[in-house]
């Protein structure tokens, strides 16, 4: 049983039915409020404890879809809106645990529910990409480098990832770099600095770079309403390259230097350079590398329909036709191997046999309730 009023505006925090229409049109077209029951099953699929962001996700996905609406985009906005309606899942027979095999995904860059199981399947194929290269390259060690440049407003940040593109390329064709460099897998990411003044947790996680800067917490943002691209990269490189007598190794200040030039920057940008220890399939550096290329909360703001459409407008065209991910060298030749498809990032309908089909199990949005349902199909 459960509290129908909280149910529909849980993640707002206010009791009131009527806000949901800010996050689902469907409510203006007609849908019931009340087409389910309080007995009906609510889907709950945990991983270590933790509940799985499904309803997060698919209410953020309506808010994409209001914004493509308001800005003309009839089709995607259906698309977005209709978009993972219907969960597929196997469930053990003894545990109950949950295990997804398949939805109607829409497939759109911007969409919140497929960047979030993009960012998955991603993080899964670089870990076993990188667990297969441990094993077969006994000799190279991975290496996590974050290259940034400064941040930018809104007409620079398609030109700004081109040349961050650019840049990296002729990083690659640096000699020094095609010395010591083995392999590598590289992921671009866009943020939103939508805060406009540094608060305390802001300010005491970047301290020094403030102090340097002569910003104190709870002075305007400098960089408020402004963009951040900038690219993760695991590098391969021999174990020798942390010998303290080997000519090619490199410090962060090298790295500095060497991306400023390739990036021909007149200013020396903030790079990140640290060993990814070896744990295999367990990388926290994996995850970082394969996180999100954008963040739903910088970009989609239910009380802020005009910001919102903007923030949409803005990086949907600045990321269009762009390669987000890419392997190079020993990498790419194992993710080739294992038939990694750096295009299809989101899971496909599986074959299921027969035998199994019994176990699978469905939950179905419901436009009313705003939550997953279990049904029959």
């Amino acid at each position: 049983m459960f509290d129908i009023k909280k149910t529909l505006c849980y993640d707002l925090g206010v009791y009131d039915q009527k806000i949901t229409r800010e996050f689902s049109p469907s409510l203006e077209e007609g849908v019931c409020l009340l087409n389910f029951t309080t007995d009906d099953e609510i889907l709950q699929d945990k991983r270590n404890g933790k509940e799985r962001p499904w309803r997060a996700k698919k209410m953020r996905g309506l808010i994409l879809a209001d914004s493509y609406k308001r800005l003309d985009y009839e089709k995607k906005a259906e698309r977005v809106k209709l978009c993972a309606t219907v969960l597929t899942f196997s469930e053990d027979k003894t545990t109950k645990e949950l295990t997804f095999k398949r939805s109607n995904f829409c497939r759109d860059r911007m969409c919140p529910v497929c960047q979030w199981q993009r960012s998955l399947r991603i993080f899964f194929q670089v870990s076993w990409v990188m667990d297969i290269a441990q094993e077969r390259y006994k000799d190279l060690v991975p290496v996590f480098l974050t290259l940034t440049i400064k941040n930018c407003i809104d007409i620079e940040l398609e030109q700004k990832i081109k040349d961050i593109f650019q840049g990296w390329h002729r990083l690659l064709n640096h000699r020094k770099l095609k010395r010591i460099l083995k392999g590598w897998f590289r992921a671009l990411e866009v943020t939103y600095d939508k805060d406009k003044h540094i608060g305390a947790r802001r300010y005491n996680k970047r301290k020094a770079e403030y102090d340097r800067a002569g910003i104190k917490s709870g002075d305007v943002n400098p960089n408020h309403d402004t963009y951040h691209p900038h690219i993760h990269v695991i590098l391969m490189v021999d174990k020798s390259y942390f010998h303290k007598d080997n000519k090619d190794y490199m410090r962060t200040t090298d790295w500095v230097q060497m991306w400023r030039g390739a990036m021909k920057l007149s200013y020396d940008p903030v790079c990140d350079i640290r060993a990814v220890r070896n744990r295999p399939g367990k990388r926290k550096e994996v995850a970082e590398v394969a996180k999100y290329t954008l963040k739903d909360t910088d970009f989609l703001h239910s009380k802020n329909p005009n910001l919102t459409d903007k923030l949409v407008t803005v990086l949907g065209d600045s990321l269009k036709h762009k390669r987000l991910f890419a392997f190079g060298g020993v990498l790419k030749d194992i993710a080739k191997d294992l038939k990694v498809d750096e295009k299809k990032s989101i899971a496909d309908e599986e074959d299921v046999r027969e035998d199994v089909a019994s176990v699978l199990v469905h939950f179905r949005w419901n436009f009313g309730a705003m939550n997953y349902f279990r049904v029959t199909i």
